[in-house]
Parts: structure tokens; C-alpha cells; sequence
């Protein structure tokens, strides 16, 4: 790090607010336009995430510049108390990119310092939503993936190539197998052919008429009324594209298990996925057939249709920008399911999860030959790779950046998770599904949040190393050891885990001093992790918990040392706070930076206190 001897003024609101020094990294020369920073608004405050961790997620480049002041008492000093304290970052705009100014902890001197990074205009603030939701983006394709529909003239050309290959078949055991196929496509072409005729059909001998829904056309205003006839138990709907012409009638076969994945991507306690479909089918299908499989509009809104569900022309290869097109997105947040890889773009295809074709008529037993339905293994990889980006990005990402100080270097940031990390190659992802299966869905779904670790639900999809594709050495390695840990036990508590303790070193440094945030985090991360029945502070018990389970006890134990210990440093500041306004000197600059400092911290203690007793009651009520 060396300084390049530059002076910016800095703007904000078009009001001057102080002067920054520019400090070059090291593969970097960055300058600001005409050796002026004008902050154009600051970005949106974070529940969650630390601003450095989200920059340092999305960023197109590492970190540009450093910046530092000299001047304290300036109003930029204001600004930067503002950001360290709301968790927000000074926006500059340049061209179609945003520089994000991230407030730094000085080690030796209490001056405003910023990391400045690049990002895409408009996708800090997307992915700060997607990070504090805790949400990936996840694409579907529909045909042969989560559906199979056909009309009559399908049906007749597909008897009608059967037929031909029955007749030059000799193996008896294919040929068999085929006229099996054969006799599935006439038995649902009756029904197709019952429902264009009456506008009713007849199963197992009982009648079904069509039902009215009223369906409003995404491109317009419009509403138009569909005749659908909805056979749930078989997985069959008979729909009607245009109700003005019969012949574009449809009858639909729903995957199996569908609801429960649908369920779990977007649960009323929490929503986990935001969805989009790409396909290849004409956009008008594309549309009714997703509304067969969304009736409640519950994984897209009605108001987003036209931009979430994207037809690919024939003859294109699908890709995340296609499906996203103006859209701010960030790939390594963004999975496909989809049951071919080929039709993807290079670039897109380590982030598809490929699944067995849906084939309801050449293997009707397929879906649950390996003894749970193809889309609740779908449901479990998703899982997975939704919980496991989100430790990466928790326990290592947020983790060390949180520890860095301004004067540390930029080289040894920790490389951001990716999705791609945690796929299943193609032909390997059943290779121990027979373990997924339970007699409760909900029981396989991933507990996950910035405490947890992966549950055992988890663990048989994807297991061995060998079923891991990783770009990134470092992750992939500590997704193994995580998961051979489970394996053998290694999380079980032993007797000395049912303490936790931590120094008296946590809130003042060897002089007395406070010291800076980022410390705080750290450690009340591990009071967070490692709490059990009993925690220990300095020596001393200061938190207890007793439950009908261990968890409950540990969940107890936790909330209460978490809340005896923020009330001890609360009080030790809001002590000093009066201290300084008894002393009456409020104008020397020595007490009015020991003033700021005190203020910061309490309210800093105040947020991250209640931050996390809210994720450890989310984590105890699931």
C-alpha cells in the first residue's frame, strides 16, 4: 500500500464535507474523476449483513482505492459514524457502475477510512435484500422437468412413431415395453379427446366437468376464462389455451412431489428462493402451464410474470442473463434445475443442477425407483446448496472480514461463495438418495441460518467428494471436512462442551480502552455458536438454560448470556456517556471524540445485541 500523494474533496448532497487522501493497492491506480468524490446517496441499511462482507460478495474487482482522512471533526466524520452505525456505504456513481465506500476501523487513529469497491449500478442493493432474506435466485425449466403436456396432435405423432418402431422391433422385452408406453399415450388421449368433445370426462367411472378460472393476460389488462379440469390424484390437468379454440386443448402431467417443492420454496415462515422459469416452449404454453403448477401465485407474483417466465427461441442456447435480461442479478447467488445441461450456455452450465427427465409414459415407475419422488432429491440439493452457501458465506466470508482493520492488506480477502460449489455433477446425484427418504417431508428440510450447521437431512445428497464440483479450493475443502465431521459424530457434545468461555479481554484492550466494533462481532459470534447449557464469562457463570431438550437449554443458556453481557457493556457506556457530561468540557476535541466514540458503540452494542437474540429465537423455533 503505498500513498499517491492525492487530495479529493468529498461531496455529498452537493455540500463539500471534507478532504480524503487516496491510498493505491497494490494491481490498482485507480483516480477519481477531476480528484473529486461526490457521494451521491448512501446505500440501503442492512439487517443483516455487514456492508464489506456484501461488497466484497458482489464486487466486479477487487478493492480500488483506500481512502483517509486527517481532518476528525468534519462533517464527513459524521457520515462515516453514520455507516459504521446503520451498516450503510457511501454511493459514488460512475457511468453504469457504483462505487461503494465502505467504512473501516482505523487501528492507531480515529479518522473516517473506506475500502472503495466497483459494483454494477443498482445490485448492492438487490443483493443485500437476497443476503438479509437469506434467499438464492433458483431457475426452472418446464417440460420433462417439473411438467409434460400434449395436445392431440402430439399424442397421434407420437402412437404414431411408436407404432413404427414396434414394427420394426425384434427384442420382444423392448417391444413389450413399448406397447406398454403406447397403451399410456391412448388412455390420455381419450381423456383429451373426451374434454375437447363434452367438455367432461369420465375416470374410473366417475364424471368431471370443467371448472371456470378466471386467468388475466400478463402482457395486458385482460382477463380470459379457462375451462380446466383438474384430476389431482392421477397428477393430470386438461386446460385450454385459447377457450375460443379447441384444438389448442392440453392435457398436463404435474411431476410428483411438486407441492412439496413448491411448498418449501417459498414457506410462510420464510421465503428461501426468488423463482423464474426458462424454456424452449412457445410463451403462451410456457405461461398456462406454470399457472397449473402456481394456481396461487405464490412463487411469482401476477405483476412479475411477464419478466420472470422467458421463452427461448429455438435454435438459442438458454443463459442467467436471457432469463434476468435487465434485471440486476449476481451469478454465483443463481442455480438451475433443469433435466438437460447442454441447452445451457457455457458459462451458466456449472450452476445447473441436472435431474432425470419427467417421462410419465416410456417409465411411469421411474420417479420413485429409488424409493422418493425425483423433485424431494431436487428439494434436498436445494437445500443444500442454499445452506451451504450461506455457512461459506457466514462462517468464513463475513467471519474474516469482520476482523480486518484499514491498514490490512487487500490480497488475502477470502474468495466469495458460489453456488456452482455445491452442485451435483450430472449422473452422480442418486447416487445415495435412498437415504432422503421420511415419512415427514418438512423433517428434510435444511435448518439454516448464520448459526447452524447442515443437518443430517442433508446428507445424503452429495456426500462423498466425488459428487462435489468446486472452483474454489478453499470452500470445497471445508464443505468435505464439515460433512465428514457429521459423519462420524463429531459435532456430539462432550463434557467439556457444556461450557463456554471467554476472556475479560472482550470489551477493553490492555489500556482500557474500548475496543473498535468489528471486535464485538467476533465475539458474540462465538458466544452465538458455542453456547450450551452453562456460559462463562471471565471466570463467572453468566448465563443458564434448562429445557425439556438440550437444544432448548442451550438455546435458553444462550439468550441469557447474550442478554447479561450486552447489559454489562451497555451500562459500562452509558457510565462513560454521563462521565463526559458531568466533566462540562464538551467543546475540547478530546472529550468530544471520546463522546462520539462512547455513542457509537452503545448504539453499535444496542442493534448487534438484538440482532442476534433475533436469530437465535429464529433458530430455536426451527
Amino acid at each position: 500500500m503505498s500513498q499517491l500523494g492525492l487530495k479529493c474533496k468529498v461531496y455529498y448532497e452537493n455540500n463539500c464535507i471534507g478532504e480524503l487522501n487516496i491510498v493505491a493497492v497494490e494491481g490498482s491506480n485507480f483516480e477519481f474523476p477531476n480528484n473529486e468524490i461526490r457521494i451521491h446517496c448512501l446505500s440501503p441499511k442492512s439487517n443483516r449483513c455487514s456492508p464489506h462482507s456484501v461488497a466484497h460478495m458482489i464486487a466486479s474487482s477487487p478493492v480500488l482505492c483506500k481512502l483517509e482522512a486527517e481532518d476528525k471533526y468534519s462533517d464527513l466524520f459524521s457520515l462515516y459514524i453514520d455507516c459504521i452505525r446503520d451498516r450503510q456505504t457511501g454511493v459514488v456513481l460512475l457511468g453504469e457502475e457504483e462505487l461503494h465506500l465502505v467504512a473501516m476501523v482505523n487501528k492507531y487513529k480515529n479518522c473516517p477510512c473506506f475500502w472503495c469497491y466497483t459494483v454494477p449500478s443498482g445490485l448492492y442493493s438487490v443483493c443485500l435484500r437476497m443476503l438479509d432474506l437469506r434467499c438464492l435466485w433458483i431457475v426452472f425449466d418446464l417440460d420433462e422437468t417439473l411438467i409434460v403436456g400434449n395436445t392431440m396432435r402430439s399424442f397421434r405423432d407420437k402412437i404414431a412413431s411408436l407404432r413404427i418402431k414396434i414394427a420394426k422391433e425384434t427384442d420382444p422385452v423392448r417391444k413389450s415395453g413399448m406397447f406398454a408406453e403406447m397403451a399410456l399415450y391412448e388412455e390420455d388421449q381419450r381423456l383429451l379427446k373426451q374434454y375437447i368433445d363434452r367438455d367432461s370426462v369420465v375416470d374410473s367411472g366417475n364424471v368431471y366437468n370443467v371448472q371456470a378460472e378466471v386467468v388475466k393476460i400478463c402482457e395486458s389488462q385482460d382477463r380470459i376464462v379457462r375451462p380446466v379440469i383438474r384430476l389431482l390424484d392421477r397428477g393430470i390437468v386438461l386446460t385450454r389455451i385459447n377457450p375460443e379454440i379447441r384444438d389448442t386443448s392440453v392435457l398436463a402431467r404435474l411431476r410428483p412431489a411438486w407441492e412439496d417443492l413448491r411448498r418449501h420454496l417459498n414457506s410462510k415462515e420464510r421465503k428461501r428462493f426468488e423463482v423464474y422459469v426458462c424454456t424452449m416452449a412457445e410463451r403462451n404454453y410456457a405461461l398456462e402451464m406454470w399457472r397449473l403448477l402456481d394456481p396461487e401465485a405464490q412463487l411469482i407474483d401476477p405483476k412479475q410474470l411477464s419478466a420472470r417466465i422467458v421463452s427461448v427461441n429455438s435454435g438459442h442456447k438458454k443463459s442467467l442473463n436471457r432469463v434476468f435480461q435487465d434485471q440486476k442479478f449476481h451469478r454465483g447467488m443463481a442455480m438451475v434445475i433443469d433435466d438437460r445441461l447442454k441447452v445451457w450456455e457455457d458459462i451458466d452450465q456449472p450452476r445447473v443442477q441436472v435431474v432425470p427427465a419427467f417421462l410419465p409414459y416410456r417409465a411411469p415407475l421411474a420417479e420413485t425407483a429409488n424409493g422418493i419422488p425425483v423433485l424431494c432429491v431436487a428439494r434436498n440439493v436445494a437445500c443444500n446448496v442454499r445452506g451451504c452457501f450461506f455457512k461459506e458465506f457466514d462462517d468464513n466470508l463475513s467471519r474474516r472480514v469482520c476482523r480486518l482493520f484499514y491498514e490490512d492488506e487487500v490480497k488475502n480477502l477470502p474468495l466469495p461463495p458460489d453456488v456452482s460449489t455445491y452442485m451435483i455433477p450430472e449422473g452422480g446425484w442418486l447416487a445415495k438418495v435412498r437415504g432422503c427418504g421420511s415419512s415427514e417431508p418438512d423433517r428434510q428440510h435444511i435448518h439454516q441460518n448464520s448459526l447452524s450447521h447442515i443437518t443430517d437431512g442433508a446428507l445424503y445428497v452429495g456426500l462423498s467428494s466425488q459428487l462435489v464440483e468446486s472452483k474454489s479450493t478453499e470452500a470445497r475443502e471445508r464443505y468435505e471436512t464439515e460433512l465428514r465431521n457429521l459423519l462420524e459424530g463429531s459435532h456430539s457434545s462432550g463434557g467439556n462442551e457444556n461450557q463456554s468461555y471467554l476472556g475479560s479481554s472482550m470489551y477493553y484492550g490492555g489500556k482500557g480502552k474500548l475496543l473498535p466494533p468489528s471486535m464485538y462481532v467476533e465475539r458474540l459470534q462465538e458466544i452465538g455458536k458455542r453456547c450450551c447449557l452453562e456460559v462463562f464469562f471471565g471466570g463467572q457463570k453468566v448465563g443458564t438454560g434448562r429445557g425439556n431438550t438440550k437444544k432448548d437449554a442451550q438455546q435458553k443458556a444462550a439468550e441469557d448470556a447474550l442478554q447479561k453481557l450486552a447489559a454489562l457493556v451497555i451500562m459500562l457506556l452509558e457510565e462513560q456517556i454521563m462521565a463526559v457530561c458531568k466533566a462540562g468540557v464538551q467543546t475540547s476535541n478530546s472529550v468530544k471524540e471520546r463522546w462520539e466514540i462512547c455513542v457509537m458503540s452503545l448504539c453499535f452494542m444496542k442493534d448487534l445485541t438484538a440482532a442476534y437474540l433475533n436469530e437465535l429465537q429464529t433458530r430455536g423455533r426451527n
